[in-house]
Order: C-alpha cells, then sequence, then structure tokens
C-alpha cells in the first residue's frame, strides 16, 4: 500500500487537512512526528493511497501543507 505523508504546520491545519480528507472519502490518519524533525508543527497526516488526490484536495481548501513521503507512485504529480 502506498504511504503519503504531509507534514502540516500546526495541530489547527493538520486536523482540518484530516477531517476533510476523511469526508471526502480519503483514507489517512493524523501521526505525531519524531522530535529529529524541527520543521512545522509536529503533526502529519498520512495518506493510504493517491497522494496527489489528497495534495489536490488540500489545495483547493487553502490547507497548507510540506510532502515529506509522497509514496513513489505519485510522485511525478506533486
Amino acid at each position: 500500500m502506498t504511504i503519503c505523508v504531509f507534514d502540516m504546520p500546526s495541530y489547527t491545519y493538520a486536523v482540518k487537512g484530516q477531517r476533510l480528507l476523511r469526508a471526502r472519502g480519503v483514507p489517512c490518519a493524523l501521526k505525531r512526528r519524531e522530535r529529529s524533525l524541527a520543521r512545522g508543527c509536529g503533526y502529519s497526516v498520512h495518506v493510504y493511497g493517491s497522494g496527489a488526490e489528497a495534495a489536490e484536495l488540500l489545495e483547493a481548501y487553502r490547507i497548507p501543507f510540506s510532502v515529506r513521503n509522497s509514496g513513489g507512485e505519485d510522485d511525478d504529480k506533486l
């Protein structure tokens, strides 16, 4: 299964992103990141499946994110 990891700038955006994606039928989970990463708030949204679809939804609703791991299949689309 392909997993795409989106790092979020704040906990609020992480929760908003997770709720949006779940409402649109995109399987995902909110996870705490390792302390070794200095960027962002420390939370990321892990998407199970198409990272490109999730990125389009987040961008359409102006939810900021950065892609840490696009899962391989959708690298050219992100």
